[in-house]
């Protein structure tokens, strides 16, 4: 009797797991943009080209570039939208993420904080993006802000950029992650 207890229980928290992981896996994840794109500390939001770029902006970018440490910061925002059809609220606890730039992977990371997907609901989870563009595209100054326009959605780009995400879910059994990472092209920034 006690034996049949333990392996109802294992089979019901097996079922959930099961549940929690198909629940996840029909969220739909889109890139949804870019916000306060920076290089070198400099506001890209504002600026279409590199002749744009104000005097003042111009010396810190030549200071950046002396010393081959030119950042591009930016946080791409990425949805998660579960369907109304699914009566399950998905539960996300972890993402691994990558940042490719012309299949060149530029950055990774993992965001720690959990997310829940109501059905029907969508939620969005920003992910900081920061890698030194000097260490990728050379030191060519008007070449390096042109390319960090283009990854920050400012401009038409010829660069292909993708972020690849592997979730990861809480399940009775332990962490698990999504079996095949997900990828959003993201060279659709210009419109």
């Amino acid at each position: 009797m006690r034996l049949f207890a333990v392996l109802l229980l294992a089979s019901i928290s097996g079922c959930a797991g099961v549940n929690q992981l198909a629940a996840l896996h029909q969220v739909e994840f889109r890139f949804d943009g870019i916000t306060d794109p920076r290089v070198a500390g400099i506001h890209l939001s504002s600026l279409r080209s590199p002749d744009d770029v104000n005097p003042l902006d111009l010396g810190r970018l030549t200071l950046a570039i002396a010393s081959k440490d030119v950042p591009l910061d930016l946080t791409v925002r990425i949805v998660g939208r579960n369907p109304e059809t699914n009566k399950i609220t998905a539960k996300l606890i972890g993402l691994d993420w990558w940042y490719l730039v012309d299949g060149r992977e530029t950055v990774s990371g993992r965001i720690t904080e959990g997310y829940q997907f109501p059905p029907g609901q969508p939620t969005e989870m920003p992910v900081l993006v920061t890698f030194n563009l000097v260490s990728f595209f050379g030191s060519d100054g008007k070449a390096l802000l042109d390319t960090a326009l283009a990854l920050a959605g400012q401009r038409t780009s010829t660069h292909q950029v993708v972020m690849r995400l592997q979730p990861v879910i809480d399940t009775p059994y332990g962490h698990m992650k999504y079996p095949v990472p997900l990828e959003l092209d993201l060279a659709q920034l210009a419109r």
